[in-house]
């Protein structure tokens, strides 16, 4: 009996060990991306989110957050308007940079200016005109935030790779302009985007400015679970014992 009392636990600690392992591979990240915006001052874009980042295979998953729309001025305390983006819908691996990209979107779609496209230099092709033009009802009004997670993820960035995010803004313009909220002017989405890689800066002369990436503090569920585990294997473990 004792032998087999031994046999469950060395199983049930093997499957905790197993779950630890799979867990220390993904890390949670929060993330605050900035693009100094000097025609919206003292307002910039910012992407305030969240992701899940594999140390092993450089994946980022379940990136999503939120994206302030510089261009607004809601109150006297200067509050800016933010768009959720909750899509993540691209995400690839630089070797040469090293480091994932990732973009998350405002629509489970990645259509943002007019042709269908989204990439930096698609919205250049097209003069960053929103996708639907010319007709505003079409306007699909979407918006994304594209980030960089270096190998080392809290790293601090190069200026190579700071230099490679990149928004876009197409949500439509309220009634009243800049003072009630919107994130284009006219047919023409706010971008971010830095002309050391693409040429230009954004449709406001907007550029990347910074990136920080912090570990995200483990939620006391994530402890009680592995606890509960453990005490479980320990009850068993009792039990079997005493009627050994």
């Amino acid at each position: 009996m004792k032998k087999l009392v031994l046999k469950q636990i060395a199983i049930a600690s093997t499957l905790l060990l197993a779950l630890g392992s799979a867990q220390a591979h993904e890390v949670n990240y929060n993330v605050v991306t900035t693009w100094l915006e000097p025609m919206t001052q003292p307002n910039n874009s910012i992407f305030e989110g969240s992701f899940t980042y594999n140390e092993h295979t450089h994946a980022v998953s379940g990136l999503r957050g939120r994206l302030s729309e510089s261009m607004t001025s809601l109150d006297a305390n200067n509050t800016m308007a933010w768009v959720d983006l909750s899509h993540q819908l691209a995400s690839w691996y630089d070797a040469s940079l090293g480091g994932t990209f990732a973009a998350v979107f405002k629509n489970a779609t990645t259509a943002t200016f007019w042709g269908g496209g989204w990439t930096p230099q698609e919205g250049i092709n097209v003069g960053s005109v929103y996708a639907g033009f010319p007709v505003k009802a079409q306007n699909a009004g979407n918006a994304y935030a594209l980030i960089f997670v270096p190998d080392a993820p809290t790293a601090a960035l190069t200026q190579a790779q700071l230099d490679q995010l990149a928004y876009a803004d197409c949500v439509p313009t309220a009634p009243g302009g800049m003072s009630q909220g919107g994130g284009m002017m006219g047919s023409v989405c706010m971008t971010g985007l830095s002309a050391a890689v693409y040429g230009q800066a954004g449709t406001m002369n907007g550029t990347p400015l910074s990136q920080t990436i912090a570990a995200a503090v483990p939620e006391p569920s994530s402890y009680a679970l592995l606890l509960a585990g453990l005490g479980c294997v320990a009850g068993v473990a009792r039990r079997r014992g005493r009627q050994a």
